[in-house]
Order: structure tokens, then C-alpha cells, then sequence
């Protein structure tokens, strides 16, 4: 996204950007404004110009002007981050419950290849979740807490006597 002072390069950096037109004689790309920008402020994506509340993403319709809110583009559409991710980022499988991560999911990783939802991120012995901080161990693909750690086999597995 690009303002009329400054803009984004590839690294994040602020650049000037000289426009070679009256700001007044530009028009907002938005296909449902179409105006002219009379404003001080206007924001620049994709090589269009937009009014700052004109910039949305084309999915869920919320405004890219924000501050700290990102504009991906794919197909010539702009996206918000959650519905870019959504559609295009990585998936997974957590290793607990063997269901599907979604790209946009907080995730606990304990490994590259053991990612976690959140909610499954708990010990496998006594389903004490961990709070941030607090030490846990692998036994292969499954948490143990400290107070399991000792324990030769899971409790829910220990052999009878």
C-alpha cells in the first residue's frame, strides 16, 4: 500500500513517490466509489489509487487503510491477512488429534514435524493444559507434564498387576 508522501518498498522501508499528476485529478479505483480524491491523505495498492476508507479487502470487506493491516494481492484481488492465509498459506496436521490445521490457527510447535491447535497442547497423561513457560516433554508425539515425566508408561496404558 502506498500514500501519497511515502510508500512501502520490498524491505519495508518508507520511499517519496513523486506523483506526475494534480492530486485532485485522481480518482478512486474502488468499484463502488469511482469519486474523485479530494482528501489530504489517500492510499495507493496494486497501482491504483483509493480513498482511505475505499481499500478493502475483496473477501470480508474490511478496510486494508488500517494501521498495522497488511494488503496481500493474488489474481489481481486484494486480501486481508486472515483471508490470504485462509486461502493460500500452509496447512498442517496437528499431532495430537490428527485433525487439520488451518493456516491462520495459533499453533504450539515442539518440533518442525509436531505442531499442536492450542487446545490440544495439553499432557497426554492427566490432559493438564501448559501454561506459557511451563516445562513439558516428548514421549514421541505425545506431551507429558513434569509430574508424568518419570512414569515408564502413560497412565491410561500402565499394565495391571
Amino acid at each position: 500500500m502506498k500514500g501519497r508522501d511515502s510508500n512501502d518498498n520490498r524491505n519495508g522501508e518508507t520511499v517519496n513517490e513523486v506523483l506526475d499528476v494534480h492530486p485532485s485529478l485522481l480518482e478512486c479505483q474502488a468499484q463502488k466509489c469511482r469519486k474523485s480524491i479530494h482528501d489530504r491523505f489517500f492510499l495507493k495498492a496494486m497501482g491504483k489509487y483509493y480513498h482511505e476508507d475505499c481499500l478493502k479487502c475483496d473477501l470480508c470487506d474490511c478496510r486494508l487503510g488500517e494501521v498495522d493491516c497488511h494488503l496481500y494481492t493474488k489474481y489481481g484481488q486484494k486480501y486481508c491477512k486472515l483471508d490470504y492465509l485462509r486461502l493460500f498459506g500452509p496447512r498442517g496436521v496437528c499431532a495430537a488429534c490428527q485433525r487439520e490445521i488451518k493456516a491462520y490457527e495459533m499453533v504450539m510447535n515442539t518440533t518442525p514435524s509436531h505442531v499442536y491447535h492450542l487446545e490440544c497442547f495439553k499432557c497426554s497423561d492427566c490432559e493438564k493444559p501448559f501454561c506459557v513457560g511451563e516445562k513439558y516433554h516428548l514421549r514421541g508425539s505425545k506431551i507429558i507434564c513434569e509430574d508424568h515425566k518419570l512414569l515408564p508408561f502413560p497412565i491410561s496404558v500402565r499394565p495391571s498387576d
